[in-house]
């Protein structure tokens, strides 16, 4: 039992630069599809940590140290492995020409020749970087699926094994140290960081937490991410399964199609409010924009009628009528009535005190507002998609925006009336939350802007319905346990693509609804589903 690594020395900047590049990498890390990523410890971090105490100590730290680096990739020969990026070619010759004269011949008026040996001269290029320079050009360590041969043969010879990967390298340490495979337990795992890396490196692990959603995310990141290809293979088949059935159900029931028959993609919501000077119910969003790439823009028309505005939603206009559409109803002093053009605070209208919110709280059973609260919503604007074969016997598709017609405001109803007929059978059985909204310091603006009471509130009747029908449809299948929590994973997904909260970019790139943790800053006026 000689000393390991990690109670000798550890190579604390480069793990916390790899560490920083890997948290960095945002949405692209492994584990983040299943939540909590701001809360799990870097992999990389967890790797190192785990071999530097199975690796011994000996009387040569430096070598110890080299060792150490290259199986974790993380020595210049593991760097350049990783480089998945090239130098610019003014960089490359700025370098050569100050580093590497030799090379220079290859550059032709700033060019290279079509014999200059790229590789050898972008290797050279980035010999000359420090630590820092190199990450910016390279992958994370975990992304490299193995070390070469040579590598293997450097780490052998010096520590006595016999491994060409390193779940090989853990298990054969771990014999010479403890006489069977690490064991690795983890009493309070969190988002799973730590048992997922073990597991991921050949370790036998154990973890728990008191709270059950970190035990649910543990789970998931070892049995979903961490399983065999055919074992993820089979949870896809389950949940395409799951889709068609209830896309063949919604196809049935017609409420996402037009006249035509063409399918609606995203449904466009805004908050409705009546002024209090002429009391016009009044669209409440801070643009009118609906896309900038496609150029659609929504007009408001007064209809004397119904005290209230008509829409109409355009594609293809022009510049200035672009610009115009930017300027909304909702700035950040309040409600402009495009009727009376009087402008009213947004907490005059919610009818706020010092001491108390001004709003009617919604109740357990209800998902959409009263006739005469504060706040009504409104759809006004739907994209379509629309499927056809071109000349050339091509299929193709074309999409496209609308204001919503009799038949779509017709879909609408229905939804809500399934919605209304089924909402307290769902309640019971677990299928939509019947949890009240605990007050906190983000919770309390949805229960001060909107009144919501109730987690379901934050979802309309098309999203409870669609929640509503695919827990059902999971929690019933004949499946193993494991595909049932891979499927309920799933839903937690949708739910952040699919709330109240979800915010519309009107980009020029960019035509889409946005998730809700975006948004939660949000006063949620304005949303998409």
């Amino acid at each position: 039992m000689i000393p390991s690594l990690i109670e000798h020395q550890f190579p604390v900047s480069k793990v916390s630069k790899e560490s920083y590049k890997e948290r960095k990498a945002g949405a692209s890390q492994t584990l983040t599809a299943f939540g909590k990523w701001w809360g799990r410890k870097p992999l990389i971090l967890i790797r190192a940590a785990l071999l530097a105490s199975l690796i011994p100590a000996t009387n040569n730290p430096e070598r110890d140290l080299q060792i150490f680096l290259k199986i974790l990739a993380m020595d210049n020969d593991g760097l350049l492995l990783r480089k998945n990026k090239n130098f610019t070619l003014s960089q490359l010759h700025e370098i050569i020409k100050a580093k590497f004269p030799e090379y220079s011949k290859y550059f032709v008026d700033g060019k290279l020749s079509r014999n200059a040996p790229r590789d050898k001269i972008e290797s050279a290029a980035f010999s000359t970087l420090n630590y820092d320079e190199k990450l910016s050009m390279c992958l994370r360590p975990e992304q490299v699926t193995n070390l070469p041969e040579e590598s293997w043969l450097e780490i052998n010879s010096y520590l006595g094994t016999d491994a060409h990967s390193l779940n090989e390298l853990i298990q054969q340490l771990s014999l010479k140290r403890f006489g069977h495979n690490c064991k690795v337990g983890d009493c309070f795992c969190g988002g799973g960081s730590v048992p997922f890396e073990a597991a991921r490196i050949g370790c036998d692990v154990f973890a728990s937490d008191l709270n059950p959603v970190s035990g649910l995310l543990t789970w998931a990141s070892l049995n979903i991410s961490g399983g065999s290809p055919e074992s993820i293979a089979e949870i896809q088949n389950f949940m395409r399964k799951i889709y068609d059935e209830l896309d063949s159900e919604i196809t049935a029931l017609g409420i996402e199609h037009n006249d035509k028959g063409d399918r609606a993609i995203s449904y466009i919501y805004c908050v409705e409010a009546k002024c209090p000077d002429c009391g016009a119910k009044v669209p409440l969003a801070p643009s009118w924009i609906i896309g900038k790439g496609t150029k659609t823009i929504v007009k408001w028309k007064f209809n004397p009628d119904s005290n209230s505005f008509d829409e109409q939603v355009i594609s293809g206009v022009s510049n200035d009528e672009l610009k115009a559409a930017e300027i909304g109803t909702v700035t950040s002093r309040g409600m402009t009535c495009p009727h009376c053009g009087k402008t009213t605070p947004i907490s005059v209208l919610r009818h706020d005190t010092q001491d108390s919110y001004g709003l009617r709280q919604w109740e357990l059973h209800e998902f959409e507002p009263r006739p005469d609260d504060v706040f009504q919503e409104r759809l006004y604007a739907i994209r379509y998609e629309h499927e056809y074969t071109d000349d050339k016997g091509k299929k193709r598709t074309e999409r496209y925006y609308t204001a919503p017609t009799a038949r779509d405001l017709d879909n609408e109803h229905k939804v809500r009336s399934i919605v209304a007929e089924n909402i307290s059978r769902w309640q019971e059985e677990g299928l939509i939350p019947s949890m009240a909204i605990e007050p906190g310091d983000k919770t309390e603006e949805i229960i001060r802007n909107r009144g919501w009471r109730y987690w379901h509130q934050l979802f309309n009747a098309r999203q409870l319905y669609l929640l509503a029908r695919l827990k059902e449809k999971i929690t019933n299948a004949d499946v193993t346990d494991k595909m049932k929590v891979a499927g309920l994973l799933g839903i937690h997904r949708i739910c952040n693509y699919n709330s109240k909260l979800c915010r519309w970019l009107s980009t020029a790139d960019t035509e889409h609804g946005k998730d809700t943790f975006y948004n939660h800053l949000q006063s949620g006026i304005e949303y998409a589903h």
